[in-house]
């Protein structure tokens, strides 16, 4: 473009030179005016055209740019409970791609998801457990140069606009739970397989979403148990080996919000399941341990049921208060929830010297058991809590305050600190270890 510019400018140059000195030696005639104007008018015309071609291939090359957005996270964490510690990093690969005007394709790749540094293995440690006596299991991992880092895709969907007045989601997403998202998260984590359908009133200010997935791939793989006295088939013979089904598999959801006022936001969510998760349930016998003694069934017909009600309400553009209440009933035992957050100011991560600070409170209920002929199942409403938004700090049968801040000290530099404060068990109002960490996290 600029040599086409600069080619334009010579030719206008000469020409008007050509001709000026035409005009100098001689009064030019009327037609050699007339040939003037003309040829002026084309040259114009000429770098109007290349004026209009440089704006659309400048305005399509921004375009294009937009249609593959890649972009990532890094978060390095250090965390403590009681005597035990440890250092992990998260990093993230995220992509939004338009198809089309009424489509569009979203996908997050966790290249590490919580990952200890140093620890490569088929089977990565897990998170702190503040209520376990073993907070890893040795015998679970195995530290291996070739092994396969805890990695995971956690979104994979198509969104859909104007679907009958709604946003239809197809694949793997996240979906918000109540005010606080202690429960599920959408910023936080995927990893539910299904369909939505999200309808939106008065501008967003009102939501209703009704839905239809599988939560299995967000959960942890419940007690294994390879088998013995504790796990017998009715006969009395030993029981295959097989994991507890404590997980939530398909299941129906329906989330709402309502604005009541300019200051006040209630929430309300229902979910109810309707098969046990495949990986959760009594999983592959003969390809666990080569025998053909496969335990089939629906645990009983347990069913996770859940439902809940929150609320936000902004005293101010820079204290808010949010709560969510939710309860699990799947047979004649239910455990609860209750989580509120006070939030003063609010960090963003693109904007230098933006901070946050927050108070909160959770009581997580005991997770219930029950004996049946194979052993003991365990039923809890976190559900492997791997969907549990990073604004909060939740873990079953724990209650008491957590204190956390937020501050940006440079552009897409975030620093996070929580720390909990007099933690009890909730069974037995005994102490239990309180949770400290420090994180730092970047994107790009």
């Amino acid at each position: 473009m600029k040599n086409s510019k600069k080619l334009l400018a010579l030719t206008l140059s000469t020409a008007f030179s050509l001709n000026i000195a035409a005009v100098a030696s001689a009064e030019p005639s009327p037609e050699q005016l007339d040939a003037l104007r003309a040829e002026i008018k084309e040259l114009r015309q000429v770098l109007k055209v290349e004026k209009a071609k440089h704006k659309y291939q400048k305005a399509k090359d921004i375009e294009r740019g937009k249609e593959w957005n890649i972009h990532g996270d890094v978060r390095t964490r250090y965390a403590k409970v009681d005597h035990e510690d440890v250092l992990t990093q998260r990093f993230r690969l995220s992509i939004d791609h338009p198809v089309g005007d009424t489509m569009r394709f979203v996908g997050r790749w966790a290249v590490m998801n919580n990952n200890e540094y140093g620890l490569s293995t088929q089977y990565a440690k897990s998170l702190f457990r503040w209520n376990n006596a073993n907070v890893y299991d040795s015998n679970k991992t195995y530290p291996d140069f070739s092994a396969a880092d805890n990695n995971w895709i956690s979104d994979a969907y198509i969104d859909m606009y104007r679907v009958c007045g709604s946003t239809l989601t197809i694949g793997r997403f996240g979906h918000t739970f109540g005010a606080t998202g202690f429960w599920s998260d959408a910023d936080a984590s995927g990893g539910i397989d299904g369909v939505k359908a999200s309808f939106d009133f008065r501008g967003g200010k009102d939501n209703l979403t009704v839905g239809y997935a599988n939560f299995s791939p967000a959960q942890d793989y419940p007690k294994y148990v390879t088998g013995g006295t504790s796990a017998t088939y009715a006969s009395g013979a030993n029981a295959a080996p097989y994991y507890f089904s404590k997980g939530i598999g398909d299941a129906l959801f329906i989330t709402g919000k309502k604005q009541i006022d300019d200051q006040s936001t209630i929430y309300a969510s229902w979910l109810h399941q309707y098969r046990t998760a495949n990986k959760n349930s009594s999983l592959m016998g003969s390809e666990l341990t080569g025998t053909t003694s496969v335990i089939n069934g629906n645990w009983d017909g347990a069913k996770h049921d859940i439902w809940g009600i929150g609320f936000k309400h902004d005293f101010n553009s820079n204290l808010t208060l949010l709560g969510d209440y939710m309860n699990n009933r799947c047979f004649n035992a239910h455990q609860d929830a209750v989580y509120l957050s006070l939030r003063y100011k609010q960090a963003d991560i693109t904007k230098h010297g933006t901070f946050g600070l927050n108070l909160d409170y959770r009581r997580i209920g005991a997770p219930y058991t029950r004996d049946n002929k194979k052993g003991t199942e365990y039923f809890s409403i976190l559900a492997g809590n791997r969907l549990s938004s990073d604004m909060t700090l939740v873990e079953d049968n724990a209650k008491g305050f957590v204190f956390g801040f937020q501050w940006v000290p440079g552009k897409n530099i975030l620093i996070e600190g929580r720390q909990a404060i007099g933690t009890k068990y909730t069974d037995t109002g005994n102490k239990a270890p309180d949770y400290s960490s420090l994180s730092i996290s970047t994107k790009f």
